[in-house]
C-alpha cells in the first residue's frame, strides 16, 4: 500500500481544519485535543452518559476535505497530522480502505509517523472517526503523477493554478516514485550540472530528465534513450546524475524485473523520467515486448475475478537506460531480429564519447575519468530533487507560453538535425532528440542548470550524429535491413539454389531451388555487358524476405530499382524460362543488387 505523504503542508493549497472541537461533545462523539486541558494530545472518543473515561485513539489527526476524481468516483478523505519529528503530513486516503478491518489504513498511518493506540477498541474507533467526519471542503483527487489539465501532480505536491479546487494525489497502487529533495538547488547546479558542461552524454542525460514533463506540451508519446557501453564507460554515472534531478540515488531503478513489474513501475512515473540501469539484467525473451510497452504507454488487458475487463494501465514516460548490450542485442539473443520499431522507441547511443575518457570528452589535468565520476556520484547523492521542483514551478506558471517556447526550440533544432534525404524513422528519432535539447535549453533559461545557452543543443547534435553514423545513414532502418537481407541471400545462395536457365538436362537438379539465374547480354557487339537476373518463384519469395511483409517488401525492392515489376502493374512478371512453361516470377536485377549503391 502506498500513498501521498506531504513533507511540508504549505506545498498544497491551504485547507481549513474542520474537525477540531474546542469543547467535549454534548453526546457520544469525538474531539481533538491539541493543547491544554491536562490531557494527552490526540483524538478522543467520549460518552457523557457513561462512567468510562474518554478513549484515546491516536495523536491529533484532522479530516480536512473529501476527495474524488473528475468522474465523481474514487472518493477519499484528506487526512492531516504531524509526525513525531514535528513534520506535517497530508495523505489522501482512499475511502475503499474503510471497507476492510483497517489493517492497511493503520499500517500506512503508522508508517508515516502517526502514533496510534494499540487496543482493538481504539482501532475500531479510528475507523469510525474518519468515516463519520463531515468536512465542508472538497478536493479533486488524481491517481497518477503528471499533467491534469493545467496542474502537474507529484506524489507529495501539485504545481499550477489550483484556485478553483485543490488537486490531491491519491492512489492505492503499490510503491511510489522516489521524488524527494536533499541539499540545495544551488549545490546541485554548482556540483552536478556545471560539471556536465562539455560532456555530451551527461548533458543529454540531464536534459532527458527535464524532457519528461515536456512530453505532453510537445504532443509526443513516451520513448527512451539507451546508453550502451562497457562497464568502465561511466554510463551508470550518467543515469545517476539524471536521476538527481528528481531525487536520491534510490530514484534509479534497474531492468531486473518482469514485464508485469515494469508495467507497474512505469505507471508510477507518468510524465516523469524513469531511469533503468543494466539492461543486460532483463530477460532476453521480454526485450521486444518491453520496448513497445514502455514507449507506447499501455499495459496488458486483464480481467477481474468475475471476468470483467479491468481498466488498462496507461502512462507516458521518458525512460533513460544503460547497459553493456543494446535492446537489439537482447532480441537477437532470444532468437528474434532487430526491428526498426524498437530502434525508434529505444534510441541506442554509444556511451563512449570516443575521446579516450569513456563518456567524458576530457578530464582535468592531474585527474581521471573515474575520479570525476566518483565526484559526480557523491554530489548527486547530496543535492537532488530541487531541479525538478524549480522546473515544474516555472513550467506551470504559464503553460501556453511554455508550450510555444518548446515548439519554437524544437523547430530550430530539427532544421539543424534532419538530413534532406532522411526517412520517417530518422525524423522520429530526431524529433525525440529535439525535445530533449529543447527541455535542456528551457531548464538553462530558467536558471537551473548553470549551462551556457546552446549547451544542450550542442550535446544532442553530437549524440544524434553519432547515432546516425552508427546506424549507417539517414535511410529508414527497415529498408536498409531488407536490402541487406536480400543481398546476403543472393550472395549465399546465388550459385546453389538458383538453377542456371541454360542448364544441361543431364546435370543434377538443384536442391531446395528458389528460382533461376538468367544471363543477359547488354550493349554493342564486342562491348557486351553480361548481366544476370534472378528469377524468384512466388512461393520462395516469402523465404527471401522472411520477417517482412511480402507485399511491402516487393514495393521497397521496386523503389530501390532491384525488382522489375510486370507490365500489368504487379510486382511479379509473367516469364517463360527455357524448357518450362510460362510462369510468374519476381525478377531481381543482379547489377542493382551488387552495385556499390546497393
Amino acid at each position: 500500500m502506498s500513498s501521498s505523504t506531504i513533507e511540508a503542508a504549505e506545498s498544497l493549497p491551504p485547507l481549513a481544519l474542520v474537525v477540531s472541537n474546542a469543547e467535549p461533545p454534548a453526546g457520544p462523539g469525538f474531539e481533538v485535543v491539541e493543547r491544554g486541558k491536562g490531557r494527552r494530545h490526540g483524538v478522543y472518543f467520549s460518552d457523557p452518559h457513561s462512567d468510562k473515561p474518554a478513549t484515546w485513539i491516536c495523536a491529533p489527526l484532522y479530516v480536512e476535505a473529501e476527495t474524488r476524481n473528475a468522474d465523481g468516483g474514487e472518493w477519499g478523505r484528506l487526512l492531516a497530522f504531524t509526525d513525531r519529528d514535528g513534520k506535517a503530513h497530508r495523505w489522501a486516503m482512499p475511502c475503499a480502505m474503510l471497507a476492510t478491518d483497517g489493517a492497511e489504513l493503520r499500517a500506512e498511518l503508522l508508517g508515516q509517523g502517526l502514533v496510534i493506540a494499540n487496543s482493538q477498541h481504539a482501532r475500531k474507533l479510528l475507523m469510525d472517526y474518519i468515516a463519520q467526519a463531515n468536512p465542508t471542503q472538497k478536493a479533486r483527487s488524481v491517481s497518477r503523477t503528471g499533467w491534469h489539465g493545467e496542474v502537474f501532480a507529484l506524489p507529495d505536491r501539485t504545481f499550477g493554478p489550483t484556485a478553483a479546487e485543490a488537486v490531491i494525489f491519491q492512489t492505492t497502487a503499490p510503491g511510489a516514485a522516489q521524488v524527494a529533495t536533499g541539499g540545495t538547488l544551488e549545490g546541485w547546479t554548482d556540483s552536478v550540472a556545471k560539471v556536465c558542461i562539455g560532456h555530451s552524454r551527461l548533458v543529454l542525460a540531464v536534459s532527458m530528465a527535464f524532457s519528461a514533463p515536456c512530453l505532453d506540451l510537445a504532443g509526443m508519446d513516451g520513448g527512451g534513450v539507451h546508453l550502451r557501453g562497457s562497464s568502465s564507460t561511466g554510463k551508470t554515472t550518467a543515469v545517476l546524475v539524471a536521476s538527481s534531478v528528481y531525487g536520491p540515488p534510490a530514484y534509479m531503478r534497474t531492468w531486473r524485473q518482469t514485464d508485469n513489474a515494469l508495467e507497474g513501475v512505469a505507471t508510477l512515473h507518468n510524465d516523469l523520467m524513469l531511469p533503468l540501469d543494466e539492461l543486460g539484467q532483463l530477460e532476453p525473451k521480454d526485450a521486444s515486448r518491453v520496448a513497445y510497452m514502455l514507449a507506447n504507454g499501455q499495459g496488458k488487458g486483464r480481467s477481474d475475478r468475475s471476468g470483467r475487463a479491468r481498466p488498462v494501465a496507461t502512462w507516458r514516460t521518458a525512460f533513460l537506460s544503460s547497459g553493456e548490450v543494446s535492446m537489439g542485442d537482447l532480441m537477437v539473443e532470444s532468437g528474434g531480429r532487430r526491428r526498426a520499431g524498437h530502434e525508434v522507441r529505444v534510441i541506442d547511443v554509444a556511451a563512449d564519447a570516443g575521446m579516450g575518457h569513456g563518456m567524458f570528452e576530457s578530464v582535468p589535468v592531474g585527474s581521471s575519468a573515474s575520479a570525476v565520476a566518483e565526484q559526480l556520484k557523491r554530489a548527486a547523492a547530496t543535492h537532488y530533487g530541487h531541479p525538478l521542483l524549480s522546473f515544474l514551478e516555472q513550467l506551470t506558471a504559464d503553460q501556453r507560453a511554455s508550450r510555444r517556447r518548446i515548439e519554437a526550440s524544437m523547430t530550430d533544432m530539427l532544421a539543424d538535425l534532419v538530413p534532406e534525404d532522411a526517412g520517417g524513422q530518422v525524423r522520429r528519432v530526431a524529433r525525440r532528440f529535439a525535445l530533449i535539447g529543447a527541455a535542456g535549453e528551457l531548464a538553462t533559461a530558467y536558471g537551473i542548470t548553470g549551462w551556457p545557452e546552446g549547451e544542450a543543443a550542442q550535446a544532442i547534435r553530437i549524440c544524434f550524429r553519432q547515432w546516425l553514423a552508427d546506424r549507417g545513414g539517414p535511410a529508414d532502418a527497415e529498408r536498409a535491413a531488407l536490402l541487406s537481407q536480400v543481398k546476403a541471400f543472393i550472395e549465399a545462395h546465388g550459385d546453389s539454389r538458383f538453377e542456371p536457365e541454360d542448364h544441361d538436362n543431364e546435370r543434377r537438379p538443384v536442391a531446395h531451388r528458389v528460382g533461376f539465374r538468367r544471363k543477359l547480354q547488354v550493349g554493342e557487339p564486342g562491348a557486351e555487358d553480361r548481366r544476370e537476373q534472378y528469377l524468384v518463384m512466388p512461393e520462395a519469395f516469402e523465404e527471401l524476405v522472411r520477417g517482412f511483409n511480402p507485399k511491402a517488401a516487393a514495393q521497397t525492392l521496386i523503389a530501390a530499382g532491384w525488382l522489375q515489376p510486370g507490365k500489368d502493374g504487379k510486382a511479379s512478371q509473367s516469364v517463360r524460362v527455357r524448357g518450362l512453361s510460362k510462369g510468374r516470377f519476381y525478377v531481381l536485377e543482379g547489377a542493382a543488387v551488387f552495385s556499390a549503391e546497393g
